[in-house]
């Protein structure tokens, strides 16, 4: 049975080993018998495609999953793929969407396709997007290498924090580390920004509370080329990044740095596009307390 703390996962599949791949990767992540995967698929509009043969292959997988100590279900619906994503993940109150797009190692990068990047560009919830290709040194075993060392790159603004959100969900219960990336970009404008120290101090303290070990690390540069670098020589195992923080006068949204990092990644990336509920009443609350410090005891 399925309590009202669990957590519940959306994964759009389409019948594929493609989009099946993003199960391997759910494995790796501390969410047996905590949360429930919603299997979903979309079927296309008229003319209608037979409903069968799709409900046999998600009952199977749903058994399989559940059978293997990962509480699922399946949901199966008619409508345009992206948009039946969006709106299913929304009315079963999902916390967090996974799908697997193409890509391979070399020259030929990642390639979205339109119903990922759709998905990327309008979901309300975190998204955790991984290739459908085998990663460099899995040796064909994915799920024996538990998903523990994450990067979460931050641009100095507080709207980046809203990847630790999630990320505190994933790391929790695991021997987990995270490398804490602030990027200082060259820019020919003048003027002055908002200095890092406060937003990188506020995710330490975070994480600490959580009895998650961080590390910072300061790089200059294109961010999105920082990004990577990080992540190939760090041992990162998974990156968290938001997609509407701001530094200076850049801003990292979809289809600039977030979408270099998807093209190159080589780990699976948790795209956060706005901060949940939670993440902006801490914002709230750490503001309230900065401006009403309580009072000391013992004072007459």
């Amino acid at each position: 049975m399925v309590t009202s703390m669990m957590r519940r996962i959306l994964v759009p599949l389409d019948g594929s080993p493609t989009a099946e791949a993003i199960l391997s990767h759910l494995r790796r992540l501390p969410i047996r018998h905590e949360s429930e995967i919603i299997l979903f698929q979309a079927l296309p509009l008229p003319p209608f495609e037979d409903g069968k043969e799709p409900e046999k292959y998600l009952r199977r997988v749903s058994f399989q999953l559940t059978n293997d100590g990962y509480p699922s279900r399946y949901l199966l619906r008619p409508g345009a793929a992206a948009e039946s994503i969006l709106e299913t993940a929304v009315e079963e109150r999902a916390s967090m969407i996974a799908l697997s797009t193409h890509g391979r190692t070399g020259v030929a990068r990642w390639v979205l396709g339109s119903v990922a990047e759709k998905v990327l560009q309008a979901s309300p919830l975190p998204v955790l997007v991984a290739r459908s290709f085998p990663f460099p040194g899995s040796q064909g075993h994915l799920e024996s290498l538990p998903i523990r060392s994450f990067l979460v790159p931050l641009d100095g603004s507080r709207l980046s924090l809203a990847a630790l959100d999630p990320l505190l969900h994933l790391a929790r219960g695991v021997d987990a580390n995270v490398t804490l990336l602030h990027v200082t970009e060259p820019t020919p404008y003048d003027g002055r920004w908002d200095p890092p120290e406060e937003t990188l101090k506020e995710a330490g303290l975070l994480l600490r509370s959580a009895c998650i070990p961080a590390l910072v690390e300061h790089r200059k540069g294109d961010a999105g080329d920082q990004i990577l670098k990080a992540m190939e020589g760090g041992g990162i195992d998974l990156v968290a990044m938001t997609t509407h923080g701001r530094s200076g006068p850049s801003r990292w949204v979809f289809g600039s740095v977030t979408a270099k990092v998807l093209r190159s990644a080589t780990v699976p990336l948790l795209v956060v596009r706005q901060p949940s509920r939670a993440t902006v009443a801490r914002f709230l609350a750490a503001e309230k307390s900065a401006e009403n410090p309580a009072p000391q005891s013992g004072v007459s």
